[in-house]
């Protein structure tokens, strides 16, 4: 029987929206000694999760996106561009009781970043179309096809790679010399990154049943239209080329599930490409053909702008392995109480697993005057790293006066990649691959001096 992505849920592990209980001074000393946020002061931040602040209405063409995206758990940067909070990772209600999101983020918490509306597609229609000349037997699949095929679930970080392009400077630090515009678009801070446990088939699995021999580029279409009017006729489909031999690796793979559900339309329903370690702008959502040849494919439509450009880059340079990142797990510029603070978060890097993770913290002295007040220190991982999946940390921070802090972190992985110091990342035009260790700003202060 055909239907629509499978949603339901079974009570345990859903998180609610926060409820409307007073938080009392008790209460606030109870969350902020332990180094979570306050529930009232994230809510004054953000407004309460029952305020109108969800998408409009899925009928609406105008949105990107259909899911409903609550205040408490996104900010939304574009049209299309919904980044994941960092402060209910840590601090999520699930299942009534606060805790957090665990090792995967929830399919509804998860960011989204879609360039037009989610196309509409019932799969009892829809199909797979492969072709190209380094395929024997051309073919379609359908959806069914695909499911009776062999099934692979795997746990993988899925980190967009213009995800902290905010901490970028507009223009590089020479100037623009008139050739560099400002890095401009979506302006993610930490939080265009998540988790989750795909399952799906093995592309080599579904190129090999259409004959594949030789091939050397694999170029994936969605069904999605963009508007753009830099193009012939002015919409675009999104499409990604991607070599072979990653292609055919067996960590990558066509998707149709997520958190043990069928795919979210806002994620890509009913197929999405998956490129283990690679950056999730290469993850075509809406899959509906793939290309496979025996020659070079030059990229097209807007993968022409997925290359870092600049005064450091005299040839463009493709982006494909993911960077060395890390986050706290607190939304910026969040009141905390004195005390004892326990500091958490999550490192990552698409060249494997994580190795280490410092954390540091400066306290403002006088306007635009910081001081070290923890120097780095190596915080504790709380599961074995494994290769492209994030590891949760955590780094005791002792008796926290009141001030002004910024906190920051600063992640190695297995293949000796660091995270550098923000001046030491390179500029590009288009805002790729930025993984300074850039500082959290908090604020520490006693109860009493709520307003």
């Amino acid at each position: 029987m055909t239907r629509r992505p499978d949603h339901s849920e079974d009570g345990t592990d859903r998180p609610q929206e926060p409820s409307d209980v007073e938080c009392s001074r008790r209460s606030f000393l109870g969350y902020s000694v332990a180094g979570a946020t306050v529930p009232f002061l994230v809510r004054e931040a953000s407004l309460a999760a029952d305020t109108d602040t969800t998408t409009e209405s899925p009928a609406d063409a105008t949105n990107f996106v259909v899911q409903a995206t609550p205040s408490w758990y996104f900010i939304q940067r574009e049209n299309g561009s919904q980044e994941m909070k960092w402060g209910p990772v840590g601090h999520a209600v699930i299942g009534g009781r606060p805790g957090g999101y665990g090792e995967l983020i929830p399919n509804d918490r998860m960011y989204i970043h879609n360039r037009a509306r989610p196309p509409d597609i019932d799969r009892r229609t829809w199909r797979l179309k492969l072709n190209g000349d380094a395929l024997t037997r051309p073919r379609s699949f359908t959806y069914d096809e695909l499911l009776a095929m062999p099934s692979v679930t795997l746990k993988r970080t899925i980190d967009c790679g213009a995800n902290c392009a905010a901490f970028f400077p507009k223009l590089p630090p020479g100037g623009a010399d008139n050739r560099w515009l400002p890095v401009g678009y979506t302006q993610w801070h930490f939080g265009a990154v998540g988790a989750a446990e795909w399952k799906g088939v093995r592309a080599k699995d579904v190129l090999a049943a259409a004959g594949a021999d030789s091939p050397v580029d694999v170029k994936f279409t969605g069904l999605d239209v963009i508007a753009d009017p830099g193009f012939p006729g002015g919409t675009v489909h999104y499409s990604q080329v991607a070599p072979a031999d990653k292609v055919l690796k067996d960590d990558t793979l066509l998707v149709y599930g997520m958190n043990g559900q069928d795919l979210p339309i806002d994620h890509g329903y009913p197929l999405r490409l998956l490129l283990s370690g690679w950056v999730a702008v290469t993850y075509v959502k809406w899959l509906g053909e793939i290309e496979v040849s025996k020659h070079r494919i030059p990229p097209a439509g807007l993968q022409t702008n997925h290359m870092l450009t600049g005064p450091a880059y005299p040839t463009p340079a493709s982006v494909s392995v993911g960077p060395v990142r890390s986050a706290i797990e607190h939304d910026r510029e969040i009141t905390l109480a004195p005390g004892d603070i326990t500091l958490r978060g999550r490192a990552w890097s698409g060249a494997g697993a994580i190795e280490s993770v410092d954390v540091s913290v400066e306290k403002l002295a006088s306007p635009g005057r910081w001081v070290t007040e923890m120097p780095w220190r190596t915080a504790r991982l709380l599961s074995t790293p494994e290769p492209y999946m994030w590891v949760r940390f955590e780094v005791p921070w002792p008796g926290v006066k009141p001030g002004q802090y910024r906190v920051m972190s600063r992640a190695k992985d297995k293949a000796g990649n660091v995270q550098p110091r923000p001046e030491d990342v390179v500029w590009n035009q288009h805002g790729l691959a930025y993984n300074g260790h850039y500082p959290l700003d908090l604020i520490v202060l006693p109860p009493s001096d709520m307003p």
